[in-house]
């Protein structure tokens, strides 16, 4: 079970007194009282049932992401939940602890964090009121005043919480790749879960005239690519266990060796595969390469067509990418790829098997993370898919930040900087050893 946290008291129940419901006079008393309260995110139904009613909830907010991140940090998430006086979730907000280091780099202190969440790109508030946000905002203060040389960090896409609570400092972040992803003519599909989601009988996707990518120029450029990997013997299907998990873990592995990026721990994927996978909400796909396949020259094949292929002790696997989905969102979440097999354009590929796929189901997003500003190529792959960038912020309590903070100064920008000299000289299982150290203090 995952630790306590020791010297941060949890506020059982606090009564919403910050914003008046509409027609009331500030100072009055609520005709309906709000309280927030720490819920069982694994147990409590109203959870997820809330998460499903949600337009804005994303995977970040569900109770699989939520175990993951405990099972990698080894501590317990904070789970606050902002209740009506008929018991009914109106607001939803995970933090969880993070350990922070005992010093100083630059001007920033890497101290302790509760954060909502860490190592996750967004997981802010869900309320479904004006008032239950405000509650919440204020019962995650309270968890952090008093408490020495503890932060408040929350990230999210929603501008203002600053005016809502004005103790909260807000930082301008990166932006974020999202793709809007067409509708059709099939009815509304239920966004709870993908259990419930019906593939759409349109065109097939070789021939889509509506999910297209920029001008004619750029969406020939985007098919040429993806065609360009098929003709090269580069086939795609999901990941089928565990045993592929690993495979690709690898491949992930060297690929963050040779970013000097810390990777994340394989116990960390393997409890997403192990919540997520059963439910639908977790995708891997692997790029695998066949020289000898007979179909090579085929062209882009329909994105439904990754199930029906089979294993072969021919197929390497030359890349491979985890896509979370849930409500209206699907994320690019991780990707790793073989640098020897770059010009086959398998990432191409996938993406463009993926965005398919998602708009065949439903969805109507499709994020493909934020970029770092030390990787210009990889804005400019995630640019061409027809992507608007989504402003990102971070808001802070105490205020430790005299301007806004960037990739240059940022507590995990200092600390993987005075890594790389080391990792990159490191072996693979040295890799994962040093990236599951810095993971559980920042």
């Amino acid at each position: 079970m995952p630790e306590p946290i020791p010297g941060v008291k949890i506020v059982s129940a606090i009564r919403s007194t910050l914003l008046p419901v509409d027609g009331e006079k500030p100072g009055e008393p609520q005709s309906s009282p709000l309280r927030v309260v720490e819920a069982d995110f694994r147990e409590d139904p109203r959870w997820l049932d809330f998460l499903s009613s949600h337009r804005d909830a994303l995977i970040y907010h569900h109770p699989g992401w939520l175990a993951a991140l405990e099972n990698e940090y080894g501590r317990r998430c904070i789970a606050l939940a902002c209740e009506g006086s008929d018991g009914v979730f109106q607001g939803v907000l995970p933090l969880l602890l993070t350990r922070g280091l005992p010093l100083r780099l630059s001007r920033h202190q890497v101290g302790r964090r509760l954060s909502s969440l860490p190592r996750t790109p967004l997981a802010g508030p869900l309320a479904s009121n004006s008032q239950a946000l405000a509650a919440l905002l204020r019962a995650a203060l309270q968890l952090v005043q008093g408490e020495p040389n503890l932060q408040l960090e929350l990230k999210t896409t929603t501008p203002d919480l600053d005016k809502i609570v004005p103790e909260l400092q807000c930082v301008r972040w990166r932006d974020t790749y999202v793709r809007g992803l067409p509708t059709n003519e099939n009815p509304a599909i239920d966004v709870a879960g993908h259990e419930s989601r019906i593939v759409k009988s349109c065109e097939s996707c070789d021939t889509c005239r509506v999910l297209r990518f920029g001008s004619s120029r750029e969406n020939h450029q985007v098919r040429w690519a993806a065609n360009k990997a098929t003709r090269q013997g580069i086939s795609l299907r999901p990941a089928r266990d565990e045993d592929d998990l690993r495979t690709w873990y690898q491949i992930y592995l060297r690929t963050m060796r040779r970013n000097a990026v810390p990777p994340r721990p394989f116990r960390f994927f393997q409890q997403l595969w192990k919540e997520l996978q059963p439910l639908g909400h977790i995708e891997l796909l692997l790029a695998e390469r066949d020289e000898n396949r007979p179909d090579a020259s085929s062209g882009i094949a329909d994105s439904e067509s990754w199930t029906m292929n089979r294993c072969s002790d021919h197929l390497e696997t030359v890349s491979g990418s985890i896509f979370l989905q849930f409500g209206q969102t699907v994320f690019w979440a991780f990707s790793g790829s073989d640098e020897r097999n770059s010009n086959l354009h398998a990432n191409d590929l996938t993406v463009w098997r993926y965005l398919h796929y998602s708009c065949k189901l439903g969805y109507k997003w499709c994020d493909l993370g934020e970029v770092a500003e030390s990787h210009p190529e990889l804005a400019q792959f995630k640019a061409k898919w027809g992507t608007f960038l989504q402003p990102m912020y971070r808001y802070y309590y105490p205020a430790w930040f005299r301007s806004a903070e960037t990739e240059a100064d940022s507590a995990f920008g200092l600390v993987t900087r005075a890594a790389k000299p080391v990792l990159r000289q490191l072996p693979l299982r040295a890799v994962a050893a040093l990236g599951d150290c810095i993971f559980r203090y920042l």
